[in-house]
């Protein structure tokens, strides 16, 4: 995705990120540090508290986004419609999570990774069959694909009609760091069980991942993805030195927070890209009548003709343009 299309995402997405992240170190430290304030964090991350909240305000500016996004396009008449049906359909889902959780629903026994725990794996398996399914998706398509792409220095084909498609889509380097950020926020040590284990040495592989992209492929990072790497490194050695405070609480409640801004940065990086492409010019209705003359005339057709039509006008503009030049010099 073009660098210079997505400048205004990354400054914002990075600053929630930054602001979210501070608000976290703070809570982490002072319960890890203070016997007075020993709960704070646990506190935050309870149901229907601060955390909680947090994520519902995000999951509110998400729908606002896609929202305003599907608006823009349209009063543009931004040649955009599968972004536009994607857009939308984002932002009808994220509203239904949004209005489910308002409404006091079981959201939060759902993302709750500690939910029911116990010492039978099968248990836990199923308890937390469409959790694990789901942070499988964000850790294949958000932080192991893409950070594998710039570790190996490969690039996408975008000669080619699907490599351009997922060049446009894939997540940024910024992405992939929020999303790494959120699973770092876990415990490193007493996992109750395997999955939780499967959960930290995933986290590792993908560090692993950025180390080698760091080294191979620095010319990737810039300003934000350097900050943001630097975010992540003083976030995984506190988590580390609270790993006791995060395992006695709901801490999936926290990672929430940051896998939403990892996806609202996605959604902005490509939502910022499309609203680049140039508008679609404005059909003669002869060519319409001309379609329904002719059946079988294809919509390709219709607008080839039309964008000729276009560019004559230009050049017959331009000539004119150059005759009263050349008048007046006379």
């Amino acid at each position: 995705m073009n660098i210079s299309s997505n400048i205004s995402s990354r400054v914002v997405f990075s600053s929630i990120f930054f602001f979210m992240a501070i608000f976290v170190f703070l809570s982490l430290i002072v319960s890890s540090l203070s016997d007075t304030f020993a709960q704070l964090f646990l506190v935050f991350s309870a149901p229907y508290r601060a955390y909680d909240f947090v994520n519902n305000i995000l999951l509110l500016g998400w729908v606002i986004m896609c929202v305003v996004f599907v608006l823009k396009s349209l009063q543009n008449n931004i040649n955009n419609l599968f972004d536009r049906y994607l857009a939308g359909g984002i932002g009808l889902i994220v509203f239904i999570v949004f209005i489910t959780r308002i409404l006091g629903n079981h959201a939060t026994e759902t993302i709750n990774i500690t939910y029911g725990l116990s010492n039978k794996l099968s248990g836990i398996f199923l308890d937390n069959l469409l959790l694990i399914c789901v942070f499988i998706l964000l850790y294949i398509f958000f932080i192991l694909c893409p950070l594998l792409l710039g570790a190996l220095k490969w690039r996408l084909n975008i000669f080619n009609k699907w490599g351009e498609r997922l060049e446009f889509y894939k997540p940024s380097l910024n992405v992939s760091l929020f999303m790494l950020f959120a699973c770092g926020i876990q415990p490193f040590y007493d996992k109750n069980n395997l999955w939780l284990y499967l959960d930290l040495w995933t986290f590792y592989v993908g560090l692993l991942l950025l180390v080698i992209m760091l080294y191979r492929d620095n010319k990737a990072f810039g300003f934000y993805e350097y900050a943001n790497v630097l975010w992540l490194i003083i976030g995984v050695l506190i988590f580390i030195f609270s790993s006791k405070v995060i395992s006695q609480t709901n801490y999936n409640t926290t990672r929430m927070i940051f896998i939403i801004i990892a996806l609202m940065g996605w959604c902005g990086d490509w939502m910022s890209a499309s609203m680049q492409r140039e508008s679609k010019p404005k059909q003669n209705p002869k060519w319409q009548n001309l379609k329904k003359q002719n059946p079988k005339m294809q919509d390709m057709d219709i607008q080839n003709l039309n964008n000729q039509e276009q560019n004559l006008k230009k050049l017959d503009s331009g000539n004119k343009n150059i005759f009263h030049i050349l008048k007046r010099k006379k």
